[in-house]
């Protein structure tokens, strides 16, 4: 699990408790448990979004796994090649 999201909660927090007694009346109460509130739906979100990137690149990763034309047709060249070496060799062998 990521710290960085709880120590900037921990930082914003005290921000809001250490600027609130200063500033009684003006409304910073509501609007640090607006930002908090904004903050933690954002986190939220951007939670949700990096799952969904981790589903994509594990998935991408799963694709390279498997043989891709290039593997399957250089295997079957090479297959073909050493049959011809053998043929070859068994030509020689005749003379």
């Amino acid at each position: 699990m990521k710290t960085w999201p709880i120590l900037f909660l921990i930082l914003l927090f005290t921000a809001c408790w250490l600027s609130t007694p200063a500033l009684a009346g003006t409304g910073n109460a509501t609007s640090c448990t607006k930002v908090t509130a904004k903050i933690e739906a954002q986190d939220t979100k951007l939670s949700a979004d990096l799952r969904r990137i981790y589903r994509e690149i594990a998935a991408l990763r799963a694709d390279f796994n498997k043989p891709g034309m290039r593997e399957i047709f250089g295997g079957l060249g090479y297959i073909a090649g050493l049959f011809g070496v053998a043929a070859f060799v068994a030509s020689r062998r005749k003379d």
